[in-house]
């Protein structure tokens, strides 16, 4: 299986996308209530408990909103930076699986290569995020996805990182 992506939701009121692979589901952004999220996914035949992650760009409420609703899913890991992580849970009831990334790291998860990287915004240490998947050849091509949200411009570092994406 290819990359899938579909954008459940964008714009001052929430940001929320869905990525899958043939590995796992994940969301980019939770910026709806997790009643709402669910809806959404339900629409698309999902069910919240199919996700295996949250990737979170950073700490404003259209970007973030869901997580605490989403934490009553144990399992559910959700990938932050530190600044990220110390700016949302105050506002939480409930204590999220979170995973730690340090902003402009590579890594691994399920069958994905996500890096992040600084974008400029109002927020803490707010990332955009490139995911790449597939092995690149004839039965596994190499796919790529990067998600850039609340840009007022694209710095050179910007630009450098997403110029090569298939997806934008």
């Amino acid at each position: 299986m290819s990359l899938r992506f579909a954008i459940l939701g964008s714009g001052s009121s929430g940001n929320c996308a869905l990525l899958e692979t043939a590995r796992c589901r994940i969301l980019i952004d939770a910026g709806f209530s997790a009643r709402k999220i669910g809806e959404l996914l339900e629409a698309r035949g999902l069910h919240p408990d199919e996700l295996d992650a949250v990737f979170i760009t950073h700490e404003h409420g259209d970007h973030a909103a869901g997580v605490n609703g989403l934490s009553r899913r144990p399992a559910l890991k959700v990938f932050a930076n530190p600044g990220t992580i110390e700016a949302i849970t105050p506002r939480l009831r409930r204590r999220p699986t979170w995973q730690a990334f340090t902003t402009g790291a590579r890594f691994h998860f399920a069958d994905l290569e996500v890096e992040s990287f600084p974008i400029p915004h109002d927020a803490g240490d707010p990332v955009g995020f490139i995911f790449r998947h597939g092995e690149g050849d004839l039965f596994s091509p190499r796919q790529s996805l990067a998600w850039v949200t609340d840009l007022g411009h694209a710095p050179a570092l910007v630009a450098e990182r997403i110029r090569d994406v298939d997806t934008l």
